[in-house]
């Protein structure tokens, strides 16, 4: 068992001297969601066994106490601000994160974006953006419902439509049939809002959501 057990800390030795080599692991920061440091575990039997005796010295009874009641611990209320500094950071990350509006302009952004020229009514359906404000389009593989046919394939999926959902079927198998000249399996899902098309085809899509000001 010791064979087996010094062993084992000689190869957890040499793998840490490896993972730390990386550069990923010794930039990571080191915050209330990642405290595991290797330079502060003991390396040796002496140190651990030191480091043990000292958290058991500070816990005392508390670590083997299953009926502990937070409530009754003691506390002390802190006003210092190099303190709360860590406590704003946890406020910071549960705050709800709101996407800005971007401002309206008839220039295309470095990045492709533009901003949505159409308007409802001005086609007999309207196709909203998502809360990014990006296409509502989403490539995935659609798994057969039925339990002898195993078979995956790839479908794309257009959603957030509103008003007449058939007639943008329409005009997209007229699109994609210029371009490719063959039809395409179109599923409608009118309560849904969505349509779904089988093969991949998001960039034609978005080609003809941004040819309509979408």
């Amino acid at each position: 068992m010791n064979v087996c057990y010094k062993s084992g800390r000689v190869l957890l030795s040499q793998w840490r001297h490896t993972v730390l080599a990386l550069p990923s692991v010794r930039t990571v920061r080191h915050s209330e969601n990642f405290t595991f440091d290797w330079d502060k575990v003991p390396d040796t039997y002496e140190k651990e066994r030191k480091q043990f005796e000292e958290f058991c010295e500070e816990v005392g009874e508390a670590r083997i106490n299953n009926n502990l009641k937070i409530e009754n611990v003691e506390y002390t209320a802190s006003q210092n601000a190099e303190e709360w500094k860590h406590v704003q950071h946890l406020v910071d990350l549960a705050s709800p994160t709101f996407i800005p509006v971007p401002e309206k302009s008839d220039e295309v952004k470095p990045s492709g974006f533009y901003y949505p020229s159409a308007k409802p009514g001005d086609y007999p359906y309207y196709v909203r953006r998502a809360p990014s404000w990006l296409f509502p389009v989403y490539v995935g593989d659609y798994a057969k419902q039925n339990k002898k046919d195993k078979r995956k394939f790839v479908v794309t999926t257009i959603r957030r439509v509103d008003g007449d959902i058939f007639a943008l079927r329409k005009d997209l198998d007229a699109f994609l049939f210029e371009r490719y000249e063959r039809e395409f399996i179109c599923k409608v899902m009118e309560i849904a809002q969505k349509l779904i098309y089988r093969g991949n085809v998001e960039k034609d899509i978005k080609d003809f959501l941004r040819l309509k000001g979408f």
